[in-house]
């Protein structure tokens, strides 16, 4: 049963992904548009939960509650990035949900700390200024 539950949850999540999708515009890119990508992922996921909703397979456990506790902390430091990210900026976001989440599977927190710094600011390169997608360094917090 619990695949099942899970399954269709999963199908949910991505019927909204895929419909919230439909609306992205951008002024400059590709002919498709920027809702083409988001949308091809969620076909797929929608059809792949259906298949699990119908056709169930395996057996499956629940965690012992220590680990259940440690998927609420990583689900909880990924909705915090989503919070933050524009007050924050980028990198600062960036590195503080890396860290977190590095932190959560047992990480030391000193070399945590520097993988989401360290993380944070080659995402930036990458995208900013190899790429040319323009990501706000600094958040509204920051006058950005």
């Amino acid at each position: 049963m619990s695949i099942r539950l899970a399954s269709a949850a999963i199908f949910l999540i991505a019927a909204l992904y895929a419909w919230t999708a439909q609306d992205y515009t951008a002024s400059f890119g590709d002919v498709l548009g920027p809702s083409v990508f988001p949308v091809m992922v969620g076909i797929p996921a929608m059809a792949l939960a259906l298949s699990l909703v119908v056709f169930p397979g395996g057996t499956t456990s629940w965690p012992l509650l220590p680990r259940l506790f440690r998927q609420a902390m990583a689900l909880a430091a990924l909705l915090g990035y989503a919070l933050l990210l524009e007050p924050l900026g980028f990198p600062l976001a960036t590195a503080a949900v890396i860290a977190a989440v590095a932190v959560v599977l047992d990480g030391p927190v000193l070399k945590s700390l520097m993988i989401g710094v360290a993380g944070s600011l080659s995402l930036w390169v990458l995208f900013d200024q190899l790429l040319g997608l323009p990501i706000d360094f600094f958040g509204t917090l920051f006058g950005g």
